[in-house]
């Protein structure tokens, strides 16, 4: 699959308490995360991909993140997830990390813009092994929906494998963060 690149809120704010909170009610214990690009290539240097997001940071704001609402899909990684408003800020960052590391040049479309969904997974899982109102009703939605952070922290990603296997090679905290 290769390298994702994610957004996380800052270490040590609520927000990311109560997400951290949200996915281990659910049984689950990965990273509270927006992916702002996946299969990006292995053979992508780390060091390379760090300073080039240096460089986004110092020229860009920072990314803003609002959750909207709590909702449901029927794919694995969208099973029970967090819906976050596509703000100005945050596209930019998704579609900078998709033209730098996957080299998608159609990324410019509006097409692109159309089909953005940033979100927040609180459960990875096929649909017929959840009862969604069960697992809804484990969760404190008043202290996730209507929140917002900026910045945070960034996680380059090695999701080659199995879940259990996969591995951060990179992170760091986007400056200036809240």
């Amino acid at each position: 699959m290769g390298y994702s690149l994610w957004l996380l809120p800052p270490s040590n704010s609520k927000i990311a308490s109560s997400l951290i909170s949200a996915i281990k009610c659910l049984g689950c214990s990965f990273a509270p995360h927006i992916t702002l690009a996946s299969k990006i290539s292995l053979s992508i240097s780390v060091e390379n991909i760090k300073a080039s997001l240096n460089l986004y940071f110092a020229k860009n704001s920072l990314p803003t993140i609002h959750i909207n609402t709590l909702d449901t899909g029927s794919q694995f990684f969208k099973r029970i997830f967090l819906r976050c408003e596509k703000t100005d800020s945050l596209v930019s960052l998704a579609r900078f990390s998709k033209q730098a590391y996957i080299g998608n040049n159609e990324d410019t479309d509006d097409d692109w813009t159309n089909d953005y969904d940033p979100h927040i997974s609180l459960i990875y899982a096929e649909k017929q092994n959840c009862n969604d109102q069960e697992l809804i009703s484990r969760i404190d939605t008043s202290t996730l929906i209507d929140k917002t952070w900026q910045g945070g922290k960034i996680q380059l990603v090695d999701t080659t494998g199995e879940l259990s296997e996969w591995k951060t090679v990179l992170e760091f905290d986007i400056p200036n963060s809240d």
